[in-house]
């Protein structure tokens, strides 16, 4: 498949265009802006990234073996920060301990889309204090 020209602001045709003509030039943007994208992700990642996570990590090291919380220079200062991560190990035992306790701020509640539109689908009501909204948007496909 030949690329076709990326359109720019200004370079769009005085005549009318086709659908047809809107669709590939998309799939065309889609496919170029998606290329960009990778590339940038790849191009930070091996330029930036790596290193700058070698350097936290060479950091952190000093900081444990000199048995301090942070060092400070002419540049900046580094220091030990605690980071935390709190998951649901077992989600029917966590269930019943809110439940049980009313433990209420335990907890995120939000409405479940997916069981929400199955109840929609089926016809039967929103439940209490929940909202649905649709709305169209367009999607474009490539034909194989």
């Amino acid at each position: 498949m030949t690329e076709a020209k990326i359109m720019l602001p200004g370079d769009i045709p005085p005549s009318p265009r086709t659908p047809a003509q809107l669709v590939e030039e998309f799939i065309t943007l889609r496919d170029a802006k998606k290329r960009t994208e990778d590339a940038s992700k790849e191009f930070i990642k091996k330029h930036y990234e790596d290193r700058m996570d070698e350097l936290e990590a060479t950091l952190l090291d000093m900081l444990n073996k000199a048995g301090l919380d942070s060092f400070a220079s002419p540049a900046g200062t580094a220091y030990k920060k605690l980071s935390t991560s709190v998951t649901v190990a077992d989600q029917r035992e966590f269930r019943r301990h809110v439940i049980g306790s009313e433990e209420w701020d335990l907890i995120d509640w939000r409405a479940n889309k997916t069981v929400v539109n199955d109840l929609v689908d089926k016809g039967e009501p929103l439940p209490p204090g929940v909202n649905r909204t649709g709305f169209y948007t367009v999607g474009i496909r490539r034909k194989s």
